[in-house]
Order: C-alpha cells, then sequence, then structure tokens
C-alpha cells in the first residue's frame, strides 16, 4: 500500500495547496541507510543459489530493523512516528515467529493472491509464514484483506495499515512544509563618517 499512500499524500497535499517541490528537497536523516537497507532486503535473490541456510531470512529481518533506525533518525518529521509504531510492531511480532511475518492463508485465498501462497507452502518465499487461526495474537499477522476489484488485491497487518497512514500524513506534512529556497537578503548597514559641528 505504499505506492498507493504516496500518490494520495501528494494528490491531499497539492490539494491543499502544497509544494511537490518539498519532496525531492527533504532532508532525510540517516538516507545512506535507506540504500544498505535496500540491499539487504534484495541480496536473498542473489543467495538463492547458494546453500546460505537461513541467513536471507536474518538480511531481510534485518534490512527492517535498519529503516526503523532512520525512521527514528526523523521523528521530527510528520508522520513519521506512526510509521515507525507500525514498523515496531510488525517487527516485534516476526520475532516471536522465527523473523517471519504471519499471513492469514484463507486471507490470501480470499485476496486471489494464488502464487503467495503456493509460495508460501512450498517454502520458496522465505520472509512468510502460515499464521494461526485462532488466539489474539491472529490480528497481528497479515489478516486484512484488500480484495478485487481494487486493482493491486493486498492483504495487510495493523501494522501495515498504521505505516500507511503514517506516510500519507508524512508525505502531506512535507509538501505543506514552508520552501525556504531562493536568494536570502543581506542586511546593509550604513556607517557616516566626518565632524560633527
Amino acid at each position: 500500500m505504499f505506492l498507493e499512500a504516496t500518490l494520495l499524500g501528494m494528490f491531499i497535499g497539492g490539494f491543499r495547496g502544497g509544494r511537490l517541490t518539498n519532496i525531492i528537497d527533504m532532508n532525510i536523516r540517516g538516507w545512506y541507510l535507506i540504500l544498505l537497507s535496500l540491499i539487504l532486503s534484495f541480496s536473498p535473490v542473489f543467495l538463492r543459489n547458494f546453500d546460505a541456510g537461513s541467513l536471507p531470512v536474518f538480511l531481510m529481518f534485518f534490512s527492517m530493523i535498519i529503516m526503523l533506525i532512520v525512521l527514528a533518525l526523523n521523528l521530527d518529521k510528520k508522520g513519521v512516528w506512526l510509521i515507525l509504531l507500525g514498523g515496531v510492531i510488525n517487527v516485534v511480532f516476526m520475532l516471536l515467529n522465527n523473523f517471519k511475518m504471519p499471513v492469514s492463508m484463507s486471507g490470501l485465498e480470499a485476496a486471489g493472491l494464488t502464487s503467495m501462497y503456493e509460495g508460501i507452502m512450498d517454502g520458496s518465499i522465505i520472509n512468510y509464514v502460515a499464521a494461526e487461526t485462532t488466539g489474539v495474537m491472529q490480528f497481528l499477522s497479515k489478516f486484512i484483506v484488500v480484495p478485487k476489484p481494487y486493482p493491486i488485491p493486498r492483504i495487510l497487518s495493523i501494522g501495515d495499515i498504521m505505516m500507511t497512514i503514517g506516510l500519507i500524513w508524512f508525505i502531506i506534512g512535507e509538501m505543506a512544509r514552508p520552501s525556504y529556497s531562493g536568494r536570502g537578503k543581506m542586511v546593509q548597514y550604513t556607517y557616516r563618517t566626518g565632524i560633527n559641528r
């Protein structure tokens, strides 16, 4: 939902008179850590031809930890605290489930995500696991179904929903941020010299 959240945030921000250029010019502390996180999240693709054991799962989990660090470095920005809270909820729940995110299998079927269902069942999707069908803990898994006719069917967790709302809030806040671009004005002082009579 993050792509949709970004587009929706930009639409609302523009409707409220925000500047799209602020998104391009925004200052993200620890931006280089985002690059490291992306590299780690894609690393399982390059390790699938090797007997890496549980290493790919740990690398993907660690990439999420790095993103949480980036969020913590930018808590002064609007909405970031909500993104961070949703991310922490997801990460803690993954810690309780061998570094994997539990997913409702019936929810996957309802959303029509058959390839994801089959990938979890045969183990080719390494960062998800079938969720328990009973108990309180199921409500922290991915169980919220966004089915067709939505163009991109999804299954989300409560943490995902919080992160999505936080991202929309963040985009709107950044677009509304005052822009200080342009040439500054220099204060000039004039001194008079001479002898007063």
